[in-house]
């Protein structure tokens, strides 16, 4: 993949300069309101300057290892998660509080459309390192993060692709705490909480892996098998129900997502008709306590 273009250069350092310039005349004004707020004699402390500012970026694209692309329809993707380099994040999947996608080891440079992308993506290793902008740094010659479709990455997850891209595909669960790197992981997988896989591991369709489980580097767990212990070894082929199951867990954590898109919004994720409930149910609460007085002062 060649290196950044032109245009990608000169769009980041404008976006730099005015997101930058944006976030100093903030503090002017914060400072400003605190300063006018204040009122201080000679000689009193000088009072403390509270700055709101949050500076966490949930997207973070890197000029020569690529930007973040999260599908439209994607679930939800939250506010304290970060997507970092070339992380690709498809319709119905989630990403949830404080996972940490990264993929800054790679050279896909940004500027260029997706018929390159998918080239440097078909590309092996050892291809991909021989076109690595030697000029930088010298370690680019990781991939990218592909999630799927309907896929959720649970709370406190670590995905890397340090060593090859990582893969993940459609209705994929990926438990609290569970680290991935330069793995693949077919479709209907469930991922147990902390577990972890190896740079080259391998997880075929709807198998399990159990939680805390760790798969080695450059095994392959089988179809439909269930994986535990560490290092982790087959301890039974799952069953008709215990597949089902991979698949209702994955669907539930795609309508448990879509409830919390607008948590970041004023008011959080209320909706109006949730509002209009509570008024109704203050104001019927209020007509009922006003009704019930005078019979509580007769009998009193």
């Amino acid at each position: 993949m060649p290196p950044p273009t032109i245009v990608a250069r000169l769009r980041q350092v404008l976006g730099r300069a005015f997101r930058e310039t944006g976030q100093a005349v903030d503090r002017c004004g914060i400072w400003g309101i605190t300063h006018a707020a204040t009122s201080k004699t000679l000689g009193d402390p000088p009072y403390k300057y509270n700055d709101h500012l949050s500076r966490h970026r949930n997207k973070m694209p890197l000029l020569r290892r690529g930007a973040p692309e999260v599908s439209a329809d994607a679930a939800y993707i939250a506010p304290c998660s970060a997507l970092i380099g070339t992380v690709r994040i498809g319709p119905g999947s989630s990403v949830w509080y404080g996972s940490v996608l990264r993929a800054d080891r790679c050279n896909n440079g940004m500027g260029h459309g997706r018929a390159a992308e998918d080239t440097w993506r078909s590309l092996s290793r050892d291809e991909r390192s021989s076109q690595k902008d030697l000029s930088w740094d010298g370690t680019a010659n990781g991939g990218g993060i592909y999630i799927g479709a309907d896929t959720n990455v649970q709370d406190g997850c670590i995905i890397t692709s340090v060593e090859d891209h990582t893969v993940i595909g459609d209705g994929v669960t990926i438990g609290h705490g569970a680290c991935i790197s330069s793995a693949t992981v077919e479709d209907g997988c469930l991922i147990g909480m902390g577990a972890i896989l190896n740079p080259g591991s391998r997880v075929e369709a709807q198998s399990l892996v159990a939680a805390g489980a760790v798969i080695g580097r450059g095994v392959t767990v089988g179809s439909g098998q269930l994986w535990g212990g560490n290092p982790a070894k087959k301890m039974r082929n799952l069953t008709a129900e215990e597949k089902e199951r991979l698949h209702y867990q994955a669907s539930a954590y795609v309508q448990q997502a879509t409830k919390q898109n607008h948590v970041m919004e004023l008011g959080g994720n209320l909706q109006a008709s949730d509002g209009v409930a509570v008024e109704e149910a203050d104001k019927e609460k209020t007509n009922q306590e006003t009704t019930e007085s005078p019979m509580k002062d007769r009998h009193q």
